[in-house]
This record gives C-alpha cells, structure tokens and sequence, in this order.
C-alpha cells in the first residue's frame, strides 16, 4: 500500500491540503506527513479523516493497521467510584496494570495515568471496569462543558476522597459536578465551590480523555 492513496483521493474530490487540514483542525504540515507516510496516523483520527476526505478508510489505506501511531504503555494506578466520592484511589506501584493509552493526546508522560471505575453510579457511561485513560490537570487548565473529570476532596481531619464526574460552567460561571446514572441517588449535581460543611477543599484533579470498556 501506498500512502498515495490518500492524495489521490484528496485530488479526485478536488480538495486542498489545507481544506483537509481545517477538517480535520490540524496543521497543512501535518497533513503532508500523513500523506507521505512520515508520520503514523493515530487510530483515534481515522473517522475524522474519512470525513475530511469524503472516502472511506479503505479508500485511503490498504492495510491502514500497519501506519497507525500506536499510543503509549501506561499504567493502571488505582481505581475511582463513578458518581461518588470514596477513599484513596491509589495502588501499590507493584500492582499497576499496564494498558495502551489514547495516542493523539500531546501532554508529557509524566501527566498521564489510568483509573478503572468501580461501581454503578456513573453507568451511563462507564459501566464498572471501565479504564480511563487520563491526564492530571495543571493550573489554569480549561475544561470544556461536558468533558468527564476526576475529582478530589479533603475532608476536615478525615482523609481524600475522589470521584468521577461531569463538569459544566453555566451561564453565571458557577462550576457544577454532574454524575451520569441511571440510580436516583445519584443523579444530583453539586456545585464546585459548595462542597458541603464537613469538606475543607474540592480540587479537578485530571481530565479524561479516553475510556475503555470492557467486553
């Protein structure tokens, strides 16, 4: 297979590098990588540059496994209660389970980890033994409306909790944590900046860029 395809599919839509590269929200210089074979294409990007193309994947690559970027080894390194809050996610280094994580996510290794969900509370989503791959928030990080966090809160003399949760910044700017279950006692959303009288902080401590579900 030649990565040609991908120009010649390009050409027969009459379509420019840089069409494809607001399509697809990435560089022209990106794109000519691509299409030349100088850069892997992550699995992650495969619908998107379908779309982009006006073809379908097999139009664009014979034996497209072969050119994926594969995403990093990552770890495993303790798990989280979907929709509410329990104590100490953290496992042993020793009892870290690898897995390969989202591959199209430009933040250093160091920032990265994943969490398996236990639990039903967050089951429109993440059903238990669900993997996020996530990355630890920096300051000033901004999170979009709707994208999935990991939640950390310290109570008064009483230790960390973490949970999963749904952000969301309404009109006002108050900041709100929204589980997503199918369970009525969990459906309730609460504000960042209320966490309870018993709590002495609420902290977005990683976003989730990626899941993997089990079978």
């Amino acid at each position: 297979m030649k990565r040609t395809k991908m120009i010649e599919a390009r050409k027969r839509s009459r379509l420019t590098q840089e069409v494809i590269a607001e399509r697809m929200n990435v560089s022209v210089a990106q794109v000519s990588r691509w299409e030349n074979g100088k850069d892997g294409i992550p699995s992650q990007r495969l619908a998107s540059m379908s779309q982009a193309y006006g073809a379908p994947i097999g139009e664009l690559l014979d034996e497209n496994s072969e050119f994926l970027a594969p995403g990093p080894t990552l770890f495993i390194k303790g798990s989280v209660q979907a929709g509410h809050f329990v104590e100490a996610w953290e496992i042993h280094e020793d009892e870290w389970e690898r897995y390969t994580g989202r591959a199209d996510v430009a933040v250093p290794l160091r920032r990265r980890f994943g969490l398996r969900v236990i639990g039903e509370s967050m089951n429109e989503i993440y059903p238990p033994g669900t993997i996020l791959d996530c990355i630890a928030r920096e300051p000033f990080d901004d999170i979009p409306n709707g994208k999935r966090v990991i939640v950390q809160r310290r109570r008064m003399g009483d230790g960390i909790e973490t949970t999963v949760k749904e952000y969301f910044c309404d009109a006002d700017g108050v900041e709100w944590l929204v589980p997503r279950s199918r369970n009525p006692a969990f459906q309730a959303p609460f504000r960042c900046d209320q966490p309870g009288d018993d709590i002495e902080t609420i902290e977005i401590i990683a976003l989730v860029v990626a899941s993997i579900q089990p079978e």
